[in-house]
């Protein structure tokens, strides 16, 4: 492999003129990767290609479509969709090559336009009813009826990266940016911008897989901090004198 990003069609892809890209990374709540990949099962979408970096992650998986890879390509002709899979952050010696790869990519291809997910620390939100923002770049015209992204708050990391480079080579994106929990996967986050999704995509996933998966993880949560609160109320006991 002489190239640092390279990327490998499995089979020649279709044409992707007018279609829309979904792409998202790890952060917090996992929301961007988490929302990718359920859109991906639930469209049954197929993959077309395999993303390498001089800087890989060294691990396959096996999922219900067989062998699967830290960064891969789908797409749906009948939905007009492609995904961008990236289940890990890229090394930060080829972040900026594997952004700029896969987001020119699209721009080649002829994708109208590109939706990112990624989280915003729960922490921030304005109330508990608030849940979610969103932005887009000056070559987007497309609007949501929620709460636009704070003048002045930054967005990191290579969410941020592709969209900087969306803005350079003038593809249309959104963002969309659910509160989330930063200690754990969220998949109720993720449920919500599915929700959106599904309005951009003109798609009708259910979301009752997420919902399911977030009460599970909460229950985990929830059963761990018990563990951790008797176990530090049994040590502040103090010992007997002897």
């Amino acid at each position: 492999m002489g190239k640092r990003v390279e990327i490998h069609f499995l089979e020649e892809p279709g044409n992707w003129e007018g279609f829309t890209a979904i792409s998202g990374f790890k952060g917090f709540g996992a929301v961007g990767l988490i929302s990718v990949q359920y859109v991906v099962e639930k469209l049954s979408m197929k993959r077309v290609g395999i993303i390498t970096t001089r800087y890989h992650p060294e691990y396959v998986f096996r999922d219900d479509g067989g062998l699967a890879f830290p960064f891969e390509i789908y797409e749906s002709t009948k939905h007009k969709v492609v995904a961008i899979v990236t289940r890990e952050i890229p090394d930060e010696r080829i972040r900026m090559e594997y952004v700029w790869k896969i987001t020119s990519l699209l721009k080649d291809k002829g994708v109208q336009r590109a939706i990112l997910v990624g989280g915003l620390d729960s922490r921030y939100k304005v109330s508990e009813e608030d849940r979610m923002r969103w932005l887009k770049n000056s070559h987007c015209n497309m609007e949501l009826d929620a709460p636009l992204f704070e003048k002045g708050l930054l967005i990191v990391g290579p969410l941020a990266l592709q969209l900087m480079i969306g803005e350079i080579i003038g593809l249309p994106m959104l963002v969309l940016l659910p509160y989330a929990k930063a200690e754990a996967p969220d998949p109720a986050a993720a449920s919500i911008a599915v929700e959106h999704l599904n309005k951009l995509l003109r798609t009708n996933i259910d979301v009752s897989d997420l919902m399911r998966e977030a009460a599970r993880i909460q229950e985990e949560l929830s059963k761990l901090e018990e563990l951790v609160s008797k176990e530090l109320s049994h040590k502040s006991v103090k010992e007997p004198y002897i």
